[in-house]
């Protein structure tokens, strides 16, 4: 299934885009945007507006303009965008259009699904699972729960997370993310969360992982708030340590931040341990997310890089830098980067549009060389960062 935005008015009228997959699209005037507007066309903000589309599904969302945005003729802020819709924005008005499914694809599931982004709901009791015994709950989040397991063959304690695809989803689409998932098993490092299998089961698809006997570092921060500053760091240099390894074999994270980074035991030395590795992308680029900008998958839109939102499909590890020094900015203080508003849409407009907050303004005893370090790591142009993560780490190690 594929989704086509048509031009029908304004200057550049008759020009199409057509979306295969899950992907973001950006209109504006700056030179990063997917669609620059011309002169022609004065009433355009440099960052206009931003669509989310995972076809068949469409997410609008503006972007702070000046002139606003419109759906039918109506201002919007964020709003699902259907069949037969026009998006208005200064002189140009783009017409969306569902295009016939692919034959191949038009095997779809009927699966239990929310209505978002296929997570389960509050009173949701998975199918047995296979293999494993389930013994409570860890944990939810964007892509579902997280269960506490043993599996039978060998009495091992895992930690197992079921995800229910979201509306739509193929037969083709489930099988190819389940192949997909099976690559996880080559990260193999002390400080990331071990991949162990990978199934389906009544309708579900789940991830059997590494069971880590300890809290994530968000659940730390609402019990016990923000880390002195060498602990903090020593948490951050510690998950670089994994994302280094991972960057190496061309994985990128994509959705780092405090409640992906556990917190376990070797004997008596505290380890973090990054979960999640890659299952992120594995998780966009298929049908089964559904439309993920707005939840937690995405990237949730405090930690994510500027260019995460605008270039959804290619990040690169330059987004994890960001990411990580925003972690590390968290611990540090208990506050993220910007001073966010509600609504999710607004968060991820004022992400692209708004420089982070200085540090110092959080924390002024932080000592300023590691604030440099942070805001470096911060910076909106991927180039301004550090050339790798590794180099970001030696920087940090000297605060730890």
């Amino acid at each position: 299934m594929k989704l086509k935005l048509t031009i029908v008015a304004g200057p550049h009228q008759g020009q199409e885009f057509v979306f295969a997959g899950h992907d973001t699209f950006l209109v504006g005037r700056t030179k990063d945007a997917h669609f620059q507007l011309s002169y022609d066309d004065p009433y355009f903000s440099r960052r206009h507006f931003l669509v989310e589309v995972n076809p068949p599904r469409c997410r609008l969302i503006d972007l702070n303009s000046r002139n606003g945005t419109l759906l039918n003729g109506s201002r919007i802020q964020t709003v699902e965008v259907a069949d037969g819709d026009e998006i208005g924005a200064g002189h140009t008005v783009f017409k969306v259009c569902v295009l016939t499914p692919d034959p191949e694809e038009e095997e779809t599931l009927a699966l239990p699904i929310d209505s978002v982004v296929g997570t389960p709901t509050s009173d949701y009791q998975p199918a047995a699972i296979p293999g494993y015994r389930i013994e409570g709950e860890l944990g939810r989040g964007g892509m579902g729960v997280v269960y506490r397991a043993t599996r039978e063959r060998d009495g091992r304690a895992v930690a197992l997370k079921t995800i229910v695809p979201a509306a739509g989803a193929s037969r083709k689409q489930i099988d190819r993310f389940l192949r997909e998932s099976r690559i996880l098993a080559q990260l193999e490092h002390a400080n990331i969360v071990a991949f162990q299998e990978v199934g389906e089961a009544g309708g579900l698809i789940f991830l059997a992982m590494e069971l880590v006997d300890g809290p994530d570092v968000g659940t730390r921060l609402k019990t016990q708030g923000a880390e002195e500053v060498r602990t903090a760091v020593r948490i951050v240099c510690q998950m670089l340590a994994g994302l280094a390894h991972a960057h190496a074999k061309g994985f990128v994270h994509r959705d780092i931040k405090p409640s992906n980074i556990l917190i376990g035991r070797i004997g008596d030395k505290r380890q973090a341990k990054l979960a999640d590795f890659g299952l992120a992308r594995v998780y966009e680029a298929s049908k089964i997310s559904g439309l993920t900008m707005q939840g937690e998958i995405g990237g949730t839109p405090a930690f994510m890089a500027p260019e995460q939102v605008t270039h959804y499909r290619h990040v690169k590890p330059a987004a994890d830098q960001y990411s990580a020094a925003a972690t590390l900015y968290k611990l540090l203080t208990n506050c993220h980067t910007h001073d966010l508003p509600k609504e999710i849409g607004l968060q991820i407009a004022h992400i692209v549009t708004s420089p982070p907050i200085p540090i110092a303004e959080r924390k002024p005893d932080l000592a300023p060389k590691l604030a440099e370090v942070i805001h470096k790591a911060l910076s909106r142009e991927p180039a301004e960062r550090y050339p790798d993560v590794l180099a970001f780490r030696l920087e940090l190690k000297r605060f730890a």
